[in-house]
């Protein structure tokens, strides 16, 4: 995997040399690659091929899996860009995914585990490689030098890719609230007392996040918030918040953003330490959600649950 320097003159020597398949692709995909690393996408082995096949009359392989070879080349090279610089950057193969999981095949876990934190190496379980292929994503999509990164391997334009576009088009927008914004305090409801409660007493209800104890309520984040509920155990952590049954609509819109939003701090306080990022956050509610509500918990992989009928 390792990129040795000593044989090339730099990372952008490595990336042009070679004529074998894999070197020829791994230069067709890198631009497709940055560019829907730029952009906040991933692409899948099948979207990849048919981008190379577009842009470069370059004929599809039926397997494939094996355009993880190229992209395992563009990880390499990235590898020795992080040594030039003297900075990490992430490994943009790793949003080279799998239609079916969503996540990158095993390939990338190597390059996925050496840019987030090697220690980890030897302990991390499937579920951990899932939760770390995740971040590494997520790095990828909030890095802000594709451009640069572009430029240093002599590519003068990223061109949007096709494949992608056509897909995104398709998708309906979600009908979002307008945005209210709360100032000063406000009074909490009993239900929501209850509840919050209810879920902190309650630890089997959320079985399929782990195994819990009892839990707390009122818990402090290091961004300031305080979860309703929050459960943990020596593997992960679970953020639980808790809309009740008088909770307006655009509360429920709200309470999915902050399930977002705890996960993440969540998981950056895990990273901090040396933990795998793997914590969760849950909307706890106790109505059917509407149906933009669903598709956006869905977008952006929020779980919602619907508490028991005792629970306020």
């Amino acid at each position: 995997m390792a990129l040795n320097l000593d044989d090339y003159e730099n990372a952008c020597g490595f990336m042009d040399a070679g004529a074998k398949w894999t070197d020829k692709v791994a230069r067709f995909a890198l631009p497709i690659l940055l560019w829907a690393g730029k952009n906040g996408m991933s692409i899948t082995y099948t979207q990849l091929a048919e981008e190379i096949a577009l842009r470069y009359n370059e004929p599809i392989i039926p397997r494939k899996q094996l355009y993880g070879k190229p992209a395992g080349k563009i990880g390499d090279a990235l590898i020795g860009l992080s040594d030039e610089w003297g900075q990490s950057i992430p490994p943009v193969n790793a949003i080279l995914v799998r239609q079916s999981t969503g996540l990158p095949g095993y390939g990338a876990n190597p390059y996925i585990v050496r840019h987030l934190n090697e220690r980890t190496r030897k302990r991390l379980t499937e579920s951990d490689f899932k939760e770390l292929a995740n971040k590494a994503i997520h790095e990828v999509w909030d890095f802000a030098e594709w451009d640069k990164v572009a430029r240093y391997f002599e590519i003068k334009k990223l061109e949007s890719v096709s494949v992608l576009l056509c897909n995104k088009q398709d998708e309906e927008p979600i009908q979002l609230p307008k945005i209210q914004l709360q100032r000063g305090g406000y009074t909490e409801s009993q239900q929501h007392k209850n509840l919050k409660k209810w879920a902190a007493e309650n630890p089997k209800f959320f079985i399929e996040f782990g195994k819990f104890k009892i839990g707390r309520n009122e818990e402090p984040l290091m961004s300031g918030d305080l979860l309703d509920a929050y459960l943990e155990n020596k593997e992960t952590k679970l953020a639980v918040e808790v809309k009740a049954s008088n909770a307006p609509d655009s509360e429920l819109f709200r309470g999915v953003f902050q399930c977002v939003k705890y996960r993440a701090t969540l998981r950056a306080m895990q990273f901090a330490i040396g933990d795998i990022p793997n914590a969760q956050a849950t909307l706890l509610i106790t109505r059917n959600p509407p149906s933009e509500v669903s598709r956006l918990a869905k977008k952006l992989r929020v779980k919602i649950l619907l508490a028991l009928k005792d629970a306020e």
